[in-house]
């Protein structure tokens, strides 16, 4: 290793001895250096008076050094370098400097420089900067602001034109106050009962203050309740999901009944005040300044607070102007001149009378209403224990008489209906019971015709005779009824058509459920008979069905028997309607074996037995 010596401290004043002692020292350093690293020589130029040995002795014993100079020399001269040096240690130097007042002095200058300089240049940063904080409490102190002004214009609306109103007015006047101020104070009945101050990230209470006649509850027990309910909203309705608790909102005011309970929060505290009645504005503002006063006597406290009450006790007495009350004005009751009195009796007596005129005439308007009603017969009318009985005779077939009350304008709590029943033989009602009784189908039309009821249209042989039977059952002086105009649906096509298909089997081969071969020409003819009949009975508007029944023989069981007939009708149904024939009138039963076509063992008498049969029916 070359090493080079430089002892240019030795040509410093007072370093080292002088003349030969000065070079005899510089020779014993070189031979020094030697003997440590035999690759050691004085390369350096002679200075004035030095030994090169000297200074290459001195290049060897101080390499470290020198390397350690070199490193921070180039660190001072390297800005990036420095920079980062500087950075490192920085934190802590503002950490250990921030426990003295001298760093914020001297920083203040700058910083407020620095900010003046940004708001000039871009007041909008400042303004989202401040907007989370300023935002809320600007929208709250608006509301409040509203609130009083509506409170105080609804009250002022309210008494401006009244006697008392014109007192207030002069008052207002001479006080110089306005007019809606002088009315609230005259009308807002409140009475603050409780304080609580609450610690607001413990939930702890600080102080608690209450008026001598208020009811009492555990104070901590209700402190606790409401930094929970706190903590609830903030929790469950917060917007930001990362405001926390210290940030968010809270709740400001909640009413139950007549109790009111306002909430004042503060940075490290929130005042509750539990109050009856409807306070006016003010009473907020005294909470808030209240609350503002306990900040500034106590900020440092609350904002170290770990659960030692001890430094707040006297915060109640700080609290105590904002117990404020106001009891409603007593007003002194004249009474009622003499002359008053009979008036006001005159009044309520014609009112009452007037009342049961308008009463009495109502319920002859009722009665005259039921009379002209068919199948009710009135016999009676008469106003008993504070209620109207109306009685008579009543067809259950006729209007019901609460029907009658809303058009008379009465009330149907004070009617009563007394109805005994019996038939009537008024044309209208006879016409209802002909219908309810006989049930015509859609093809029979009954109308009342003058005294009495005629009947037209078409129907079946059966509904024929079931009406003339009960036309002669009618009671004497009952309204006539003319079935003369009613027609039989079975015209000569229908009887036609029907004996035609009832005439058609399908027959079947032993255990099967399709019809043979050679029967599609027999389906064919059937389906075509049945499309025609379904044309004849809707052209003469009456309905009509069809009931397609399989048979089975009676080899096997019966359950297998009936369930092949089944299954044969089913088939049957299925190729009828795929050959065009409207489903809703095809009916399909299974008769089984029970019904044989010949009786008898043999093999043609059996293949007799393995059909399907149709039945025509109108479908009355």
């Amino acid at each position: 290793m070359n090493a080079r010596l430089s002892v240019t401290a030795a040509n410093e004043p007072g370093s080292l001895p002088e003349g030969d002692s000065r070079d005899r020292l510089a020779e014993l350093l070189l031979e020094l250096a030697r003997c440590i690293d035999p690759s050691v020589t004085a390369t350096l130029p002679r200075r004035a008076g030095i030994d090169p040995r000297l200074e290459a002795m001195r290049d060897v014993l101080m390499e470290r050094e020198q390397a350690a100079l070199a490193r921070l020399e180039k660190k001072l001269d390297d800005p990036q370098e420095f920079a980062d040096a500087v950075g490192a240690v920085l934190p802590a130097a503002f950490s250990q400097a921030a426990q003295q007042d001298q760093l914020g002095q001297a920083l203040a200058p700058s910083v407020e420089r620095a900010a003046q300089a940004s708001i000039r240049k871009n007041p909008g940063t400042m303004v989202d900067i401040l907007y989370p904080v300023m935002g809320p409490a600007i929208r709250k102190a608006i509301a409040e602001t509203l609130d009083g002004t509506l409170q105080s214009l609804n009250q002022a609306l309210r008494y401006s034109l009244s006697w008392r109103g014109l007192k207030w007015r002069i008052e207002a006047w001479r006080s110089g106050s306005t007019f809606a101020d002088v009315v609230l104070r005259h009308t807002a009945v409140f009475r603050v009962e409780h304080l609580f101050l609450v610690h607001r990230k413990t939930g702890l209470l600080l102080a608690h203050l209450a008026r001598d006649d208020a009811t009492s509850r555990d104070p901590q027990l209700v402190s606790a309740m409401l930094s929970a309910i706190q903590d609830f909203v903030r929790d469950s309705f917060e917007e930001s999901a990362g405001s926390g608790s210290s940030g968010g909102r809270s709740i400001d005011s909640l009413r139950l009944g007549d109790l009111l309970l306002w909430c004042e929060e503060g940075p490290f505290a929130f005042l509750a005040a539990v109050i009856h009645g409807n306070p006016p504005p003010m009473v907020r503002a005294r909470l808030g300044e209240a609350l503002g006063a306990v900040h500034d006597r106590w900020g440092t406290a609350l904002q170290e607070f770990e659960g030692d009450t001890d430094p707040f006790e006297e915060a109640g007495e700080r609290l105590r102007p904002c117990l404020l009350s106001q009891e409603a004005e007593t007003r002194k009751r004249y009474s009622p001149l003499l002359w008053f009195i009979p008036l006001v009796l005159l009044a309520v007596l014609g009112w009452w009378i007037g009342q049961r005129v308008m009463e009495r005439q109502r319920v002859n308007s009722y009665v005259a209403a039921l009379q002209e009603q068919p199948g009710i017969v009135v016999t009676g009318a008469e106003r008993r224990d504070g209620k109207w009985l109306v009685s008579g005779l009543r067809d259950p077939l006729a209007v019901p008489p609460e029907a009658l009350l809303e058009p008379a304008r009465l009330d149907a709590s004070r009617v009563a209906g007394r109805w005994e029943p019996y038939q009537a033989l008024h044309p209208a009602i006879m016409l209802k019971r002909l219908k309810a009784t006989l049930d015509p189908p859609p093809t029979v039309s009954m109308v009342q015709e003058g005294g009495g009821i005629r009947v037209t249209g078409n129907a079946s042989q059966r509904w024929l005779d079931k009406a003339r039977s009960y036309a002669l059952t009618l009671p004497a002086g009952a309204p006539a009824v003319d079935l003369s105009a009613l027609q039989d649906v079975q015209d000569p096509d229908f009887i036609r058509l029907r004996d035609a298909i009832q005439a058609r089997l399908i027959h079947f081969d032993f255990s099967m459920p399709r019809p043979a071969a050679d029967q599609e020409s027999k389906l064919d003819a059937v389906a075509a008979d049945m499309r025609e009949l379904v044309q004849v009975a809707r052209t003469q508007g009456f309905p009509v069905k069809v009931n397609i029944v399989g048979h089975a023989d009676a080899t096997g069981k019966d359950t297998s028997n009936l369930a092949l007939s089944i299954g044969r009708a089913e088939v049957v149904r299925s190729m009828l309607r795929a050959r065009g024939v409207d489903p809703s009138v095809l009916f399909v039963r299974g008769a089984g074996p029970l019904e044989p076509l010949r009786p008898g063992a043999s093999e043609d008498e059996m293949s007799m037995n393995r059909r399907v049969s149709f039945g025509v029916s109108t479908g009355d």
